[in-house]
């Protein structure tokens, strides 16, 4: 069997990555507020935060003994994801905070984690995965929409 419980600093490193524009966010004195609107949608919380410990559980601490080369396709895309991710974070702090921009920072990290799943052999990890993102973006479109009300 080659897959095993233990950690990987890969999965730690590719977390991370990630989260560094979210400190900010909450660093930040202007922006951990501005935006938000109160939550109506506990059940999809409740399922977007479970879907999101367990990937990153699997992520951090699931282990493959499966070759998985710096350079390859999946790495490549997942630094294009996360230059596109890091460059909405850069518009959301400059007050771009469209439909647009909200959407694309709920998809970028999504797609480089199933990417970084793929590229570790992390293949357990990429259903929570979706539902994370699926539930991200519809908490995502629900703030944005309660807040610009029409």
């Amino acid at each position: 069997m080659n897959d095993f419980w233990g950690f990987s600093w890969e999965g730690l490193v590719v977390f991370v990555l990630v989260m560094v524009p979210n400190l900010f966010y909450f660093w930040l004195p202007k922006s951990s507020g501005a935006g938000r609107a109160g939550s109506h949608h506990w059940m999809l919380d409740v399922i977007e935060h479970a879907s999101q410990a367990i990937f990153v559980l699997l992520l951090v601490f699931w282990g493959s003994r499966h070759d998985s080369p710096m350079l390859s396709p999946y790495t490549l895309g997942m630094a294009v994801f996360l230059f596109v991710y890091y460059l909405l974070w850069i518009l959301y702090f400059r007050g771009f905070r469209n439909l647009t921009v909200l959407l694309g920072m709920a998809v970028a990290p999504v797609a480089y984690f199933i990417l970084a799943e793929i590229w570790l052999h992390k293949g357990p990890a990429i259903v929570p995965t979706v539902i994370f993102g699926v539930t991200h973006i519809i908490i995502t479109y629900i703030d944005y929409r309660s807040v610009h009300k029409s």
